[in-house]
């Protein structure tokens, strides 16, 4: 019809909102803060393994050498690591928080651990028995406690940030050294957020009949999120988002690791509670769906798992700019680095890679999670690896042989699903090669 006009696509009225939120001082407090647990999950899961060998064999073999009690170590290092995420992970986003709004951010940390005890119970009562005062039920420490961990240490960064940028602080003398008038900045905005929680403590007991905060966020919120995440639907909507953010050229990995990294590494703690008690099985509520699924299995040769261009590059690219990006991607390829394809093919904003860069990851997705929902592969737990760990390796430490074939898989069908889409890509530089050629 006249007067009709065909809608352009506009990619920025999508990267506007995005990066706007990318930006939120909150997002990036939560992303800086999730990664300083890092160390903790994935060295403090190795002890984990070693402590709890899934090989009775050797288990009673290095027993009858070392006493019945050598994993008790091991299983201590456990307890001061991976146990403790949530405490740690409180400190670390206060620290970021306050960091990231210009304010010295140590008495952040510190004010969002002090309050995290204040929202905890301060007496431990057994399943049989009377309370014990002045003790604490560690579990609250880890994977259970960490989404209120979160909310707390936001929360704790954001008060005190907007105290100390508006000067609303005891300010002391000149000659008073630095770092004692900081302390006394710290009192005021210390007061009301002690305060505060003092309340939200007064009124989880009352809305609870008895739990505390940190337990009511665990029932209402983290239950049903982890829930949400370990489903088909979850797993496909994380593969999704990391590819669809990312052709935009946004980091969405970044992103992605910023939201649902709390709620996996819980799954993940829930399964090794699992495994250290024998019980590890999706019968007795084992997690399909933890940080393992996302680092070693969505994120092989890199997001959008572009292992299948790479390969395509190397072996059947015509055209000569994509057999030297071909030789260029291949090694930061094997360590799960994709950059050079994804900026330099490109990837982003190219509508004619958008489908399988998206529709890759769903698969793989699928295929994992098909393969523990049948039994193929167990349920994961033990070793956490970097991100970074080459494929077939990551994938044998993490579920063993069963691992390794699955991404052996995954990178086959990479292979088959981009190889025609790279062929007209192929084609189209070809040709401009082509034409430039002519018209020197």
């Amino acid at each position: 019809m006249k007067g009709l006009k065909m809608a352009k696509f506009d990619p920025q009225k999508i990267i506007t909102p995005i990066m706007k939120f990318v930006n939120m001082q909150g997002i990036i407090a939560l992303k800086d803060g999730m990664l300083a647990i890092l160390p903790l999950t994935v060295v403090g899961s190795i002890f984990l393994i070693i402590g709890q060998l899934p090989f009775e064999a050797l288990n009673q073999a290095i027993a009858s050498v070392f006493g019945k009690t050598w994993t008790e170590p091991f299983m201590q290092v456990y307890s001061g690591t991976f146990a403790i995420m949530g405490l740690i992970s409180c400190f670390a986003i206060g620290f970021s928080y306050a960091k990231h709004s210009g304010v010295d951010p140590l008495p952040a940390g510190v004010l969002s651990v002090s309050s995290f005890f204040i929202l905890l119970k301060s007496s431990y009562v057994p399943a049989k028995g009377e309370a014990i005062p002045d003790a604490i039920a560690k579990v609250w420490f880890g994977g259970q406690g960490i989404i209120g961990a979160i909310i707390i240490g936001l929360t704790v960064g954001a008060i005190y940030s907007f105290f100390i940028k508006r000067h609303i602080v005891i300010k002391m003398p000149e000659q008073v050294p630095q770092a004692i008038a900081k302390q006394f900045e710290a009192m005021i905005p210390a007061f009301v957020i002690f305060l505060l929680s003092m309340c939200v403590y007064i009124l989880a007991q009352i809305l609870t009949g008895g739990s505390t905060f940190i337990e009511l966020i665990y029932r209402v919120i983290q239950i049903p999120l982890q829930g949400l995440t370990g489903t088909l639907w979850g797993a496909i909507g994380i593969a999704f988002f990391i590819s669809f953010l990312w052709w935009f050229g946004v980091h969405g990995q970044s992103v992605v690791n910023g939201i649902v990294t709390a709620l996996l590494l819980s799954n993940l703690d829930a399964n090794k509670a699992l495994l250290a008690a024998g019980n590890l099985s999706l019968e007795n509520g084992a997690h399909i769906v933890t940080q393992q699924f996302l680092d070693s299995f969505l994120l092989i040769s890199g997001s959008g798992i572009t292992f299948g261009v790479v390969v395509a590059m190397l072996f059947a690219a015509k055209s000569k700019q994509y057999k030297a990006l071909g030789k260029v991607a291949a090694f930061p390829a094997l360590f799960n680095v994709n950059e050079p394809v994804v900026f330099g093919f490109p990837v982003v904003m190219n509508p004619l890679m958008f489908l399988p860069f998206v529709l890759v990851p769903i698969v793989a997705a699928v295929v994992v999670y098909a393969s523990i929902a049948i039994g193929f592969m167990q349920p994961f737990s033990g070793v956490t690896l970097p991100w970074s760990t080459p494929a077939i390796i990551s994938g044998f430490m993490v579920a063993g042989w069963q691992g390794a074939l699955v991404q052996v898989i995954i990178l086959a069908l990479s292979t088959l699903i981009y190889f025609p889409f790279f062929k007209i890509q192929d084609k189209i530089a070809c040709d401009a090669e082509n034409q430039a050629a002519k018209t020197k």
